[in-house]
């Protein structure tokens, strides 16, 4: 996150980063591989699901304002790890993207208290739609304006 900055172009940001990334893997991990391409995405991107490919490639300047997500992983032994992070590229959040930070935060606290052996996948899916149905309708009864941030649900695996 340190080397991010706003006016470079994701690509460049995406490329600085898994490169970081790898050398970290590499150095203190004792891994050989990343698990997939790096996922990068700026501004509208950060909300695309497995933005950053052929098709839509990491090519957006990154904005001052714009949230920056950074989905990555290292594979070790064979298993694959998978480390999702969301910062905003001038180091500050608006009250907007604070707000949508906190509440997938709760959410995903939720779902690791509710994780222990033999629980049902579809008992932590629900205990993260019930934080964000709740914040949601928060949002709804404090905020007459419609947010301009948008909730995107990617089910647990």
């Amino acid at each position: 996150m340190c080397q991010c900055s706003s006016g470079w172009s994701v690509y460049t940001t995406e490329a600085i980063l898994a490169c970081l990334f790898q050398h970290y893997c590499y150095t203190r991990g004792g891994m050989r591989h990343t698990s997939y391409t790096c996922i990068c995405g700026s501004g509208e991107n950060s909300s695309i699901l497995h933005y950053g490919h052929a098709g839509a490639p990491n090519d957006k300047t990154i904005e001052d304002g714009d949230l920056c997500l950074f989905d990555m992983g290292g594979e070790y032994y064979c298993y694959g790890s998978d480390i999702t992070c969301t910062f905003p590229a001038n180091g500050r959040f608006t009250a907007e993207q604070r707000a949508v930070y906190e509440a997938v935060l709760k959410a995903s606290r939720a779902v690791m208290e509710a994780v222990k052996p033999g629980q049902q996948i579809n008992v932590l899916e629900l205990a993260a739609a019930v934080i964000l149905s709740l914040v949601k309708m928060e949002e709804e009864l404090y905020n007459e304006e419609k947010s301009s941030v948008g909730y995107q649900e990617l089910g647990l695996p």
